[in-house]
């Protein structure tokens, strides 16, 4: 049944519907625009190796949902590269913790790709000398990241922060589990995870949406729900380590400060939007913080925040380039105790839940963005709709709320890479 969701204030339309197979398809029309995507994607990320089926608890290689995005695109009797390039258009995929989505981009031939899209994904090709050869490729490709610091610092934080949970392992695996895929172990995640009911379809642009609901009814062929219960990790509440510093070949101390979710509200529109505008009024451009850091050049325009979530983890980031990473981390938990005296500026706050909604607004503009956070919101069992109701309606007091379970000074790391001989930066 199709719903139709308007979004007042943005003057925007989302077409939500399950067809008869029990996928669901987000429409986003936008009148006008020339380009057009659209990305299926799984609930199945590199989190997902451990799950129970059928009451038996099943342990995957680390690396096997990327390993499977990447060997779909091989078909046995066609280059999908090739099939969509005929038609006029680009395709890609990314793997994260969450989500395996596939995608293309075209101004042309709709309905030509969308058949294309729906056949390869249905049509999964593993061989043992295809899953060899892919092996040295990944192989390749996780030693490239290995090499690259803001990768090493990012999941170093996460080691240091996790200790039981999957999001602390790298999206890729490593080179060593990756050795334990075989071609039936990709087959049965494939049937386990690609169903109709763990999967989505998003499209974004000027075309009329029945093309997409019949081309999924005619050429998306994909396996009925498994008895598949995703695992509970039993992650504790205090981080593991405090600090983790790595030498690497670069020219300026690189700085993660990692902030633990600890608060069991994970993944709802309200506490993402929610924990975004706290941290810009933490540390944002319009913060004390921020103003007395830049102003003593210890941060500079390299200096970002961020927060992720999944069903079962979330955690702030604050990263950068500098050579105080100790004198940050302190002024930011100093700053914080200053919020939580003085209370949360009301006019601070409704600037940046403004700046919020400006971004909301803006962000339909791109038929990417689009369709990557509807996507990356199926996966929370949320949709833009919900989010766009945070955007509006969101207060002060929630915020408050916020402010109180998201900054114990014990669950916060400090991840570094350091210039060589120079390991010693960072707090004791």
């Amino acid at each position: 049944m199709e719903k139709e969701l308007y979004i007042d204030f943005a003057n925007e339309t989302i077409y939500e519907n399950t067809l008869r197979n029990g996928i669901k398809c987000f429409v986003i029309p936008k009148k006008g625009f020339k380009e057009k995507q659209v990305m299926f994607a799984v609930d199945y990320g590199s989190v997902d190796t451990i799950f129970l089926q059928n009451g038996d608890l099943r342990k995957e290689p680390d690396g096997i949902a990327h390993f499977i995005e990447h060997k779909l695109f091989e078909q046995e009797d066609y280059n999908v590269f090739e099939a969509f390039s005929k038609y006029g258009a680009s395709s890609n995929a990314f793997t994260n913790f969450n989500t395996t989505a596939y995608y293309f981009n075209c101004t042309e031939n709709f309905k030509e790709n969308i058949d294309i899209l729906f056949d390869f994904v249905s049509k999964p090709y593993f061989t043992k000398e295809n899953v060899e050869k892919e092996m040295d490729i990944i192989s390749q490709e996780i030693r490239m990241y290995d090499d690259d610091p803001s990768w090493k610092i990012y999941f170093n934080m996460l080691k240091a922060m996790y200790e039981n949970h999957n999001v602390k392992n790298d999206i890729a695996g490593t080179v060593d589990t990756i050795k334990n895929i075989t071609e039936e172990a990709l087959y049965e995640n494939y049937k386990n995870f690609y169903t109709y009911k763990n999967s989505v379809v998003v499209c974004v642009g000027d075309f009329d949406r029945n093309i997409v609901y019949e081309s999924i009814e005619k050429n998306l062929k994909l396996n009925a729900d498994n008895n598949i219960k995703k695992a509970d990790f039993d992650e504790k509440k205090n981080i593991v380590k405090k600090v983790v510093s790595e030498e690497m070949s670069v020219e300026r101390t690189m700085f993660n400060i990692g902030i633990k979710d600890t608060s069991e509200h994970w993944g709802t529109a309200k506490r993402i939007l929610g924990t975004k505008i706290l941290l810009d009024i933490i540390v944002g451009e319009s913060s004390e913080f921020y103003e007395d850091m830049y102003n003593k050049r210890i941060i500079d325009k390299s200096f970002t925040y961020a927060y992720t979530c999944g069903r079962d983890y979330g955690f702030a980031i604050i990263s950068g380039f500098s050579e105080k990473p100790d004198i940050i981390e302190k002024n930011f938990l100093n700053n914080i105790i200053k919020v939580k005296n003085q209370g949360i500026n009301s006019d601070l706050f409704e600037i940046i839940k403004n700046k919020y909604l400006g971004r909301f607004i803006k962000g339909f503009n791109s038929v990417d963005g689009i369709a990557a956070a509807q996507v990356d919101f199926f996966t929370k069992g949320i949709t833009l709709y919900d989010y766009a109701n945070c955007c509006k309606n969101i207060n002060i007091e929630y915020i408050e709320e916020i402010l109180y379970d998201l900054f114990p000074e014990n669950n916060i790391v400090l991840s570094l890479i350091v210039p060589y001989n120079n390991s010693k930066i960072g707090r004791e």
